[in-house]
């Protein structure tokens, strides 16, 4: 029975960020206590300017609330211009010591004016279920 992952999505300062995250049994060793999830991102500008994402801040949690935060530039290794009316997705990935968790983000841009402001990731969850 397989079916797609579900989207989360929030839309911000006219950028919308959908979610999709997936658990990934072949990366995973529950019995080292490593659960790897994998996610999509896709950001559509729906504004009329070019942006220009420049660094990234996630904030997730395990089911035992231990936080974790990362601080990066751009995303997996790309800081893409994204023109008005067009969308960029790009693929992740996150490690756990538990069987589920969540996370959240900010997505720093610049508009052409050079001018910053945050986009805000919606929170989504991980969350795999094991077999008694």
């Amino acid at each position: 029975r397989s079916r797609g992952p579900i989207m989360y999505s929030s839309t911000t300062s006219g950028v919308k960020v959908e979610v999709s995250p997936l658990y990934q049994e072949d990366r995973s060793r529950p019995e080292k206590k490593y659960f790897y999830w994998s996610f999509d991102i896709t950001i559509h500008n729906l504004g009329e300017v070019k942006i220009y994402l420049t660094s990234r801040h996630w904030i997730v949690h395990d089911e035992n609330e231990k936080l974790y935060e990362i601080h990066g530039s751009g995303v997996t290794g790309s800081q893409p211009l994204i023109k008005p009316k067009e969308s960029f997705t790009h693929a992740s990935g996150c490690p756990l010591a538990t069987p589920s968790g969540r996370m959240r983000g900010i997505l720093r841009f610049l508009d052409q004016d050079r001018i910053a402001f945050d986009v805000r990731v919606p929170e989504f969850p991980f969350t795999h279920t094991i077999a008694p």
